[in-house]
């Protein structure tokens, strides 16, 4: 079975997105000459894709107050292997307090003390969790976009893997996520340590630990 490139599908997102027209909203990716396989959505599918894309090592870190938190619930494996909608089953004997965040709501919806009653006592890594982009997809997007694609297909790779390099993420609390959406993310530069020491800072965000796999 033949590797699927995936800088390949980057690229032809990226060109669909240069190839559009000014007074395009929702620029097509092609289908084979001749044939009627128009692919909408090329601005969207880009950010999915990137958003998609392994996390290097040493990109991935968590923050002192999710790590402290996440260890008080006594979840016995690593907060790093969650996401999203992942259940988290604590088996906390103590309680602990937990803020619980519904949607894109800046305060949560209910807050309650938790602790470990039977078998199956879980709840979604999203209402408690959050996993940032320390550099905004946004900003990586418009580099992508200003990328060269006449240039050869190898030179081509190098760039976009230069762009992808700048992709960080860290693990932080739902409320640490509210306070640091009060700074303007269109603001932040594209250098991960800069935005830790600057944006991170002023929110009071302490990184705990990289992920060292």
């Amino acid at each position: 079975m033949d590797i699927i490139n995936s800088y390949d599908i980057l690229i032809a997102l990226i060109k669909a997105q240069q190839d559009a027209s000014s007074d395009q909203d929702d620029p097509f990716v092609r289908g084979p000459v001749g044939l009627e396989g128009e692919m909408g959505g090329s601005h969207y599918l880009l950010g999915q894709c990137v958003r998609q894309l392994w996390n290097r090592k040493g990109h991935v870190c968590v923050s002192k107050a999710a790590l402290d938190h996440w260890n008080r619930l006594k979840v016995g494996d690593s907060i790093f292997k969650y996401h999203y909608q992942d259940r988290v089953f604590y088996k906390n004997e103590e309680a602990v307090r937990v803020k619980f965040y519904v949607g894109a709501k800046s305060v949560p919806d209910w807050e309650d003390d938790i602790k470990f009653t039977k078998k199956g006592d879980c709840f979604r890594f999203r209402q408690v969790f959050h996993t940032e982009h320390i550099v905004p997809i946004g900003v990586i997007l418009g580099q992508l976009l200003e990328l060269d694609l006449s240039e050869p297909r190898e030179e081509v790779y190098k760039k976009l893997d230069s762009i992808v390099d700048k992709i960080y993420v860290c693990y932080m609390t739902k409320e640490e996520d509210r306070r640091l959406n009060k700074h303007a993310k269109t603001k932040r530069s594209d250098d991960y340590l800069q935005v830790i020491n600057t944006f991170y800072k002023d929110a009071g965000i302490e990184i705990a630990e990289w992920r060292d796999w």
